[in-house]
């Protein structure tokens, strides 16, 4: 029981000077990190216009208890637009969709620390004074404990992120309207399609993008990750104007 006592001190003691080349990762992500990026940019006409805007955000994503609506709504407001409830009386009518929302576990510190603890284990019950009557003995069962020990701790901290994209539709009335023509490419078999075409006239001109959202940080859970990656969604969208 003393050996073991004094082999498991050593181990812990050791693993702690030794490290991992994981741990500086671990460490660099151990506050929230977050990210947003658009597909393509979006340059909206901001002069000369009632500032009205009706937004709108739906959901179809596996994960439903994302506010985004409330918090861009809020974002809006505090750009010094005005929210309507009736897309006819707006000049900018917003619609955005979630469409995922992906937990990602990047790596762990479990086989690392496992074969870190292996060595220092295996070091430390050779060297503990009468931890055996053969040295290697010692070493082997230093080794086992060591793996066992370094791995469990290890496993307890790991870098997780959780990623989204969300797809955004803004349309902007035009004074006088747009003409514009709508294209539909139909497969009919294998080797026929057919193509029709329709010409629109809208008081809207029409613009879409991608959004996608990445949260990191060392044993994130998916509450601080819904609340990071709302707010910067909002803010993004509500930056537009």
């Amino acid at each position: 029981m003393r050996f073991f006592k004094s082999l498991f001190i050593y181990i812990i003691v050791g693993f702690l000077f030794a490290g991992c080349a994981s741990t500086a990762k671990m460490v660099d992500h151990a506050s929230l990190k977050t990210k947003v990026t658009l597909s393509e940019p979006i340059f909206l006409n901001l002069a000369a216009m009632e500032r009205t805007v009706y937004p709108k955000v739906t959901n179809t994503s596996d994960v439903q208890n994302i506010p985004l609506d409330t918090v861009l709504r809020d974002r809006l407001i505090k750009k010094g637009l005005t929210i309507v409830d009736n897309p006819t009386k707006a000049n900018w009518i917003i619609h955005a969709n979630i469409t995922s929302l992906i937990y990602n576990k990047l790596s762990s510190m479990g086989e690392e620390a496992g074969r870190v603890g292996a060595a220092i284990g295996g070091v430390a019950g050779a060297l503990i004074p009468g931890s055996s009557r053969d040295s290697w003995l010692g070493a082997a069962a230093g080794s086992i404990v060591g793996n066992v020990v370094g791995a469990v701790t290890g496993a307890l901290v790991k870098l997780e992120s959780y990623s989204g994209s969300v797809d955004l539709q803004i349309q902007e009335r035009v004074i006088g309207g747009v003409r514009g023509k709508i294209k539909t490419e139909a497969s009919q078999g294998t080797s026929t399609t057919l193509t029709t075409e329709r010409e629109v006239l809208s008081d809207f001109q029409t613009y879409r993008t991608k959004l996608t959202v990445e949260a990191t940080r060392t044993n994130i859970n998916l509450e601080e990750a819904i609340t990071e990656i709302t707010a910067k969604l909002a803010d993004q969208i509500a930056g537009l104007f």
